[in-house]
């Protein structure tokens, strides 16, 4: 009985232990379970928190607070090694305040830094670490807990994934940053592009456009209060456009459609445009890309780029007809002096010789204006007034004007002096008087006038030049006028507009020439009908006149030289030879370069001068002179020519060597040899 008993207490005491085993196993189950209820709850607002952060710093610091609280933990930490944020950390400690903080010493072994390659969520010192990793071979940094009470299998799983969050998280950000990076880019790209782009739908309703676009069409900026309704393409482009859409819309690209004549803000302007189409984005239908070119500056450039290339052939062409010109005029007045010498008492004769010579000294101003058009001539400059020099061409002037053009001179004498050509200043005064005559067929008046001018910046800046003090010219007729084309051409070499035989079209190149060159302008007011006006300035100068009538030409002497003279033209050759064997100088001939050196070779005396021609053949004149005075040191040179300027002497003996421009008079000859004889030792 007493046994049975026991049995019966026995049972029931393992019943007991069993039952309340299983009490135990269920109370377990349901921590457990509530635990991961709560750990999955913490990990869902964790994501949707990180997820909305838009920096390293916020996500790190989240991370870390979101790692603490899943865990239960002590403490917790997000490493970020690699990017452009690091070394950063957020740290969460119970009972401290969540942290993110650049690490003062990252080799500090206080928390895990760094992660093994390949390597799993790993026990290391107390922590639970896992990687974060930017891809399968390279972390980003490690993420890590530390609690009082071991962790097992699920707290590892739940790390991991915790880890991907963050890897995801911080992935998100570079991407955005790289896109805005990539997104700010363009726009910059866009809104500093040269030529205008413009967004617009398949009908032409403009969406948008950049700061080049609102430059051309004259537009206000994008987004400055406006949106593309208030703005639309001219209606001189629409046509043409449509049409350039329509092509894009059924095929590919256009390029390079031009724009003719487009009135924008009342100026004509050229446009070229190109167009592509734009795929649909979200809730926007199909839009077309039209790039838009302003070409008008380019189109004047090239224009004008043209323009120099011909008046470049012009110059060239100019200066070689001056070159053989100055020729025939240097055997015409030469000729023509030497005639009147022998004529004696014959005043019929000499009268016509005299008007030889005058016709002669009229062709001599035209090749002058050639050789100005082709730059082929240096300018003599001297220091002059020109109210002293139109005074005393003021005779001249009436007289080419005729009794029926009333000439009025307004001439202030407070002018100051300039430092220009002299010949060619008269040159222009009387070309711009002959100018005005021929725009007054049936009579007028015009008035000439010369007075100092103070430019002040904005002044000078309109005519190019530097604010300072400048004597102005001016010419103004009531005569005929000129239409804007005329007015705009009136400077171009050999561009006339008076008739075959009337006009070279040079007289107006060359004063242009000659302005430039004196550092002023010259300036063309007309219009059909009233009138026209010509304005040229020069700068003052403060240099003292050069008064070169007061030199006395000395009395020639008769020479007993031997000179070689070189020429290929042997027209003029003979008639230097014939002046200067007049001169009692003993003369030997060349026709080329190559032949001069034969003849020095053969010549059994010694040369004394050599004048010589610059243009030639194979060999120029300054060539054989550098030859002959390297044999003959001192050998006297005089090189002559038409289009060859005075630097041409620069590698030759200074002090033996001159330089003589034709169209030359046999006196002038005669001077400038004697004059390089008589310097020598």
């Amino acid at each position: 009985m007493s046994a049975r008993k026991a049995s019966s207490n026995d049972q029931h005491e393992v019943n007991s232990r069993d039952l309340e085993n299983a009490t135990l196993t269920t109370h377990d189950a349901v921590r457990r379970s509530q635990r991961i209820a709560i750990q999955l709850h913490q990990l869902i607002a964790a994501s949707i928190t990180v997820t909305s952060l838009r920096n390293e710093q916020d996500i790190l610091k989240s991370l870390a607070g979101s790692l603490r609280k899943v865990f239960d933990a002590d403490e917790s930490v997000v490493s970020l090694n690699t990017g452009p944020t690091a070394p950063l950390r957020g740290i969460a400690r119970r009972g401290k305040k969540t942290i993110c903080e650049v690490p003062a010493n990252e080799q500090s072994s206080e928390y895990p830094t760094t992660w093994e390659v390949g390597s799993e969520t790993r026990l290391e010192n107390g922590w639970l670490v896992a990687p974060i990793l930017e891809r399968r071979d390279r972390a980003r940094g490690v993420i890590a807990v530390r609690r009082g009470f071991a962790f097992d299998d699920e707290d590892k799983e739940v790390l991991a994934l915790l880890a991907q969050m963050a890897s995801s998280a911080l992935g998100a950000v570079e991407l955005g940053r790289s896109v805005e990076s990539s997104e700010a880019r363009l726009r910059v790209l866009i809104e500093t592009a040269p030529v205008g782009i413009v967004e617009a739908d398949v009908e032409g309703r403009v969406r948008w456009w950049n700061r080049a676009a609102s430059e051309v069409f004259a537009w206000p900026e994008f987004g400055e209060g406006s949106d593309g309704h208030e703005s639309s393409f001219p209606e001189a482009t629409l046509p043409e456009l449509r049409e350039l859409w329509s092509e894009v819309l059924h095929g590919g690209p256009v390029d390079g459609r031009d724009f003719v004549d487009v009135e924008i803000a009342g100026k004509l302007r050229v446009l070229s445009a190109s167009a592509a189409l734009l795929p649909p984005t979200g809730t926007e239908a199909f839009g077309i890309l039209t790039l838009i070119d302003d070409v008008t500056n380019h189109r004047e450039l090239k224009a004008e780029l043209r323009h120099a290339y011909t008046m470049e052939i012009r110059g060239q062409v100019a200066s070689r007809i001056a070159h053989d010109f100055n020729n025939l005029i240097t055997l015409i007045s030469g000729y023509a002096e030497i005639l009147s010498s022998d004529l004696g008492e014959n005043e019929r004769a000499l009268a016509m010789v005299k008007e030889i010579q005058s016709t002669a000294s009229r062709a001599s101003m035209l090749t002058t204006q050639l050789q100005a058009i082709g730059r082929t001539r240096d300018p003599e400059l001297m220091v002059f007034s020109p109210v002293s020099v139109i005074q005393s061409n003021a005779e001249v002037l009436e007289r080419i004007l005729g009794s029926n053009i009333d000439v009025r001179f307004v001439l202030d004498v407070r002018a100051g002096n300039v430092h220009v050509d002299a010949d060619q200043f008269e040159q222009m005064i009387l070309n711009l008087a002959i100018n005005a005559r021929d725009a007054m067929a049936l009579g007028g008046e015009l008035t000439i006038a010369v007075a100092p001018a103070t430019l002040d910046r904005s002044a000078a800046d309109s005519l190019g030049l530097t604010e300072g003090e400048y004597v102005k010219v001016t010419y103004t007729d009531n005569g005929v006028g000129m239409d804007d084309v005329t007015r705009e051409r009136c400077f171009e070499p050999l561009f006339t507009t008076k008739g075959p035989f009337q006009g070279t079209g040079m007289g107006l190149a060359a004063a242009r020439r000659l302005a430039e060159e004196s550092h002023g302008a010259i300036v063309c007011r007309s219009q059909l009908g009233e009138g026209t006006t010509f304005e040229i300035t020069f700068p003052t100068v403060a240099d003292e006149l050069d008064d070169r009538s007061r030199l006395v030409v000395p009395e020639r002497p008769r020479g007993s030289a031997t000179i070689l003279i070189v020429d290929d033209d042997e027209e003029l050759r003979r008639f230097m030879s014939r002046i200067l064997e007049r001169n009692g100088y003993r003369v030997v001939e060349a026709d080329s370069a190559e032949r001069a050196l034969q003849v020095v070779d053969e010549f059994e005396d010694t040369f004394d001068l050599l004048v010589s021609d610059v243009v030639m053949g194979e060999m120029s004149g300054r060539d054989l002179a550098k030859s002959l005075q390297t044999q003959e040191p001192g050998l006297a040179v005089l090189l002559v020519s038409g289009t060859a300027k005075r630097s041409i002497l620069e590698e030759l003996d200074k002090g033996a060597s001159d330089f003589l421009a034709k169209p030359f008079k046999p006196s002038d000859l005669v001077d400038r040899v004697h004059d390089l004889l008589a310097r020598r030792p």
